[in-house]
């Protein structure tokens, strides 16, 4: 399953520092990981959230492939 989330300039450094392989800790104010289905819906996230409200003015979409689990019969 592939499942996408915007971030801001800083959390993404943080992803890269490790390695891609995992995210930050929750920031107080944000304690909710937020990960959407659509690309197109976390795009219009980082637009109207992480450029507005990051002091750079950029927001990013990350994408995430998560192995699914099977359904137990």
């Amino acid at each position: 399953m592939i499942l996408y989330r915007p971030v801001g300039t800083k959390e993404l450094q943080l992803i890269a520092d490790s390695g891609y392989k995992k995210f930050p800790p929750r920031l107080p104010e944000q304690p909710i990981f937020y990960p959407v289905l659509n690309e197109k819906y976390a795009t219009e996230i980082a637009k109207n959230w992480n450029v507005k409200y990051n002091n750079d003015h950029k927001g990013y979409v990350t994408k995430i492939g998560v192995c699914e689990t099977p359904k137990a019969a």
